[in-house]
């Protein structure tokens, strides 16, 4: 049963959350299908919308960064 919407998985589906894939692991067992793909896809964009405020926090203090990404102070 999916750990989201309390759909009965089907018996494909209960195979596949429970084998073990040694080089593709299944991120999300507890989920069915369609779930799965909702956090699938809700994590991407949470990683997308980090790399977006790092790029604005960025470009807003380009003076007090140094070349090695560390903060720039003045004594």
């Amino acid at each position: 049963m999916c750990g989201d919407c309390g759909q009965k998985f089907t018996d494909d589906r209960w195979k596949a959350s429970t084998a073990v894939e040694w080089d593709r692991g299944n991120s999300h067992p507890h989920l069915c299908d369609d779930c799965e793909y909702r956090a699938l896809e809700a994590e991407q964009q949470a990683r997308v919308d980090e790399r977006e405020r790092q790029e604005q926090e960025r470009q807003s203090t380009p003076d007090r960064i140094g070349q090695h990404g560390l903060e720039v102070v003045s004594a």
